[in-house]
Order: structure tokens, then C-alpha cells, then sequence
């Protein structure tokens, strides 16, 4: 049984007929990228859409300290807007 048939929990994660999980393999996305977007997908199936947006944010700017502090680190320009 691969754990892809093996639900926990709702089935929120399989919007499109595709796990989010197998998604975020294809698209090769990292960390903070999967998290935004897990709630991002979710935020209406859930009936907390502004709680899962927030935390979606949350990850985002997590994301972008993140980035912003490697375009210092290797002189890249980092647009501040």
C-alpha cells in the first residue's frame, strides 16, 4: 500500500486529484514554498480561511528573511519593496 492510499485525516490534501505532497515533489518545492501553499490550498475547506491565509503569510515572510539574508550574504540585489 503506498501512503498515498492511506488517508489521515480529511481529504483536503488531494485537491485535483493529486496529493499535495506529490506535488510539491514535482514542482520540487522547498520547505517554506510547501508549507505556504498547503494552506493556501486549503483555506476554504477547512472553515478557518483567514487563519490558514495567516499562517500562509507567516511562512512566506519566513521565506523571504530567508532569501533576503542569502542575496545579502552573496552581494545579489535585494529589492526592498
Amino acid at each position: 500500500m503506498s501512503a498515498n492510499d492511506k488517508q489521515v485525516g480529511g481529504d483536503h490534501y488531494k485537491l485535483g486529484g493529486e496529493e499535495h505532497w506529490d506535488r510539491v515533489a514535482r514542482l520540487n518545492m522547498n520547505y517554506f514554498q510547501a508549507a505556504a501553499t498547503k494552506y493556501i490550498e486549503r483555506c476554504y475547506l477547512k472553515g478557518k480561511p483567514v487563519e490558514d491565509l495567516q499562517k500562509a503569510v507567516h511562512y512566506l515572510e519566513k521565506l523571504i528573511e530567508i532569501e533576503q539574508c542569502e542575496a545579502e550574504a552573496t552581494g545579489a540585489y535585494v529589492n526592498q519593496d
